[in-house]
C-alpha cells in the first residue's frame, strides 16, 4: 500500500552572484567557494511569496549543490562579481493548508526593498554575505513512501 507523506518538498534552485574582493579572477572563485559552500552555508530557512503576496517559511532540508563557476571584473578595484549555482531541497513550514493548493502555487523569493532583484541576506558571525538571485525555479515533489501493514509480515 502506498500513501503520500505529509511533508510536500520542493527543490528551490537559484542563479546567483555576489562581490569578492581579490586580486584576479581565479581567487575570486576560490574565495567564493571557500567562504560559502555545500557544507558551510548559514542558511536553515527561506521566505518565498506567492504571486498573490502571501509570504510562506520554508525549511532548508538539505544543500544539494552550491558551486561557483564564474567571475566578473567590475569597475571596483580588486571587485569582482562571482555567479554561481545553488540547489536546494526545501519543505514548508507546517502548518493547516492544503498540500495540493500548495503545489500548484508558485512561490518566489520576494524583489528586495533597495534593489531590483532579490537577496539572500547571509550572516555568520560578523561576516554578512549578500546573494543576489538572478534567476529562480521551483519545482514542487510529491513525496511517497512505502508503508508496510505490520500484520502482513507475520503472514
Amino acid at each position: 500500500m502506498r500513501k503520500r507523506d505529509s511533508g510536500t518538498q520542493a527543490i528551490f534552485e537559484a542563479q546567483l552572484s555576489r562581490m569578492v574582493i581579490t586580486g584576479t579572477k581565479k581567487q575570486a572563485i576560490h574565495k567564493a567557494a571557500y567562504e560559502l559552500n555545500r557544507s558551510n552555508l548559514p542558511l536553515d530557512w527561506l521566505i518565498l511569496e506567492s504571486e498573490q503576496g502571501e509570504s510562506r517559511e520554508f525549511r532548508v532540508n538539505q544543500v544539494e549543490q552550491l558551486e561557483w563557476h564564474d567571475a566578473e571584473f567590475t569597475d571596483a578595484c580588486h571587485q569582482f562579481k562571482v555567479v554561481g549555482r545553488i540547489v536546494l531541497s526545501i519543505s514548508p513550514r507546517q502548518t493547516a493548508f492544503d498540500h495540493e493548493e500548495l503545489e500548484q502555487a508558485v512561490y518566489r523569493l520576494p524583489r528586495s526593498s533597495v534593489y531590483d532583484k532579490p537577496v539572500i541576506v547571509l550572516s555568520e558571525g560578523t561576516n554578512h554575505y549578500f546573494l543576489t538571485v538572478l534567476q529562480q525555479n521551483l519545482i514542487w515533489k510529491s513525496t511517497l513512501n512505502n508503508v508496510v501493514n505490520p500484520l502482513s509480515k507475520l503472514a
